[in-house]
C-alpha cells in the first residue's frame, strides 16, 4: 500500500469526508480530505471531480441521441408501414388492371380471328358444292 503523508494535525478517516458527496450543494469542497483538522486540498481529487462532470455529461449527451435515435426509429418505422401499405394497394391495383388489358386484348384477339373466320368460310363457300352452298344460304346459280 503506498505511503501517504498528511499535515500533523489531519488524521485519514478512509474516505473523502464524514458527509456524502452532493455535486448540487453550493459551496462544498470537493477535494479536501475530511476527518481531521488540517483542511488538507488534494489537486488530484479535484481533477477527479472534474473528470466526472465531464463524464456525467458526455453521458448526458449520449443519453439524449439516444432517445433521440430512438424517436427517429419510430419515425421511419411509421413509414415503413405506411410504405408496406401502399405496396399492397398498389400490387392489387395493378393486377387488377392487368387483368382488365388482358381481357381488353384477348376480346380484340377474338374479334380479329372470327372476322378471318367468316371471310374465309364466304371465300371458299362459292368454290365447293351446293349443299354447303345451302347450308351457308348461298342460291345456286
Amino acid at each position: 500500500m503506498k505511503n501517504r503523508s498528511y499535515n500533523d494535525n489531519s488524521r485519514y478517516d478512509g474516505g473523502f469526508g464524514s458527509k456524502p458527496f452532493d455535486s448540487n450543494h453550493p459551496g462544498d469542497d470537493h477535494d479536501s480530505y475530511g476527518g481531521g483538522g488540517g483542511g488538507y486540498k488534494n489537486e488530484s481529487a479535484k481533477q477527479l471531480q472534474n473528470e466526472l462532470d465531464q463524464v456525467h455529461d458526455i453521458v448526458n449527451q449520449n443519453i439524449g441521441k439516444v432517445i433521440e435515435r430512438g424517436e427517429h426509429l419510430e419515425n421511419l418505422q411509421g413509414k415503413a408501414t405506411r410504405l408496406q401499405d401502399q405496396t399492397k394497394i398498389f400490387n392489387s391495383s395493378a393486377t387488377s388492371a392487368s387483368r382488365t388489358m388482358r381481357w381488353r386484348n384477348m376480346k380484340w384477339k377474338i374479334i380479329i380471328a372470327l372476322t378471318i373466320i367468316i371471310i374465309i368460310v364466304i371465300c371458299v363457300a362459292g368454290k365447293y358444292p351446293p349443299g354447303l352452298r345451302d347450308w351457308l344460304g348461298f342460291d345456286q346459280d
